[in-house]
């Protein structure tokens, strides 16, 4: 990022990291805006306390028994959740380079904020956690971390995404940017931890834009970077329309699947610069308007 970026990171800061999230989802703000994104401060329940003041939504999700303590005027605690399995190393721009872009984006559009930002790398069933960072002058810091991630190789979400809720409170906005290149049962269990993993989350999905799909044509060595597996194809018309058709299908169903549990779905087409995906969010909203 460069300081032409940072002054336009400063205007998305007065709409605030939650919204321009509900705005992804087409949420606008005010009284349109969903209960996952409408943020209290909780506290854990302790003997003495009115129990009519639990919030079951939160137990039902998280098995903690909490209390609303009052309406949130306090920071936004964010949860980045990179996915740093090989499979993202694929585009151009990589699937990688753009989640580091548009997760620095939005951590910075957070601290500028005076949200609190940390940053979780998932790969290998494992997950990374990185420094909690809780003003406006760390942003640098947030993306000197970004940039040097620990990379894996095997996409296994569910386990990291379970690995990190171990090691981690609940977030108030959890943010998981992957390529949702998994088997559809491991993704949707991926949802269901992700769902769980803060008291509102979204699932940014990276996805190659159209040019790059309409320029497969002719012989193709191709080969799974996770595993090593090679396979020769033949790239007919044919061929890349049942391709574009089964992407499309993986989207919608990923799509469906977010919806089922709350969690907002965030397409992501990475021929989409990182910068004009935030500000459409952002219009969306209704609090900024550029």
């Amino acid at each position: 990022m460069d300081a032409a970026d940072l002054r336009q990171l400063e205007t998305l800061s007065l709409a605030g990291v939650e919204a321009i999230v509900a705005g992804f989802g087409g949420q606008r703000s005010g009284a349109q805006r969903t209960r996952g994104l409408e943020f209290v401060d909780y506290r854990r329940y302790t003997p003495g306390d009115d129990l009519r003041s639990i919030d079951w939504n939160v137990y039902a999700r998280l098995r903690e028994v909490v209390v609303k303590a009052a309406p949130a005027e306090g920071h936004v605690d964010l949860a980045l959740l990179l996915d740093g399995s090989r499979s993202m190393d694929d585009g151009t721009p990589s699937r990688f380079r753009y989640a580091q872009q548009l997760g620095a984006m939005l951590g910075t559009v957070a601290l500028l904020g005076s949200d609190v930002v940390a940053v979780h790398m998932l790969a290998d069933g494992r997950s990374w956690t990185g420094a909690r960072l809780a003003a406006p002058h760390l942003v640098t810091e947030l993306i000197e971390e970004v940039a040097g991630l620990p990379r894996g190789t095997r996409t296994d979400l569910a386990a990291g995404v379970r690995d990190y809720r171990r090691g981690a409170e609940p977030a108030d906005l959890a943010v998981l940017l992957s390529d949702g290149l998994a088997e559809p049962r491991p993704l949707t269990e991926a949802i269901d931890e992700l769902g769980a993993s803060g008291r509102a989350a979204a699932f940014v999905h990276l996805v190659e834009g159209e040019a790059a799909m309409a320029a497969l044509e002719g012989a193709f060595e191709l080969e799974d970077r996770e595993t090593g597996e090679r396979l020769v194809v033949e790239v007919t018309p044919r061929v890349r329309a049942t391709y574009e058709e089964r992407v499309r299908s993986a989207g919608a169903a990923l799509r469906e699947a977010c919806a089922d549990r709350g969690v907002t779905y965030v397409p992501a087409p990475t021929d989409v610069p990182p910068l004009d995906l935030l500000f459409g969010a952002a219009r969306d909203t209704g609090l900024v308007s550029l």
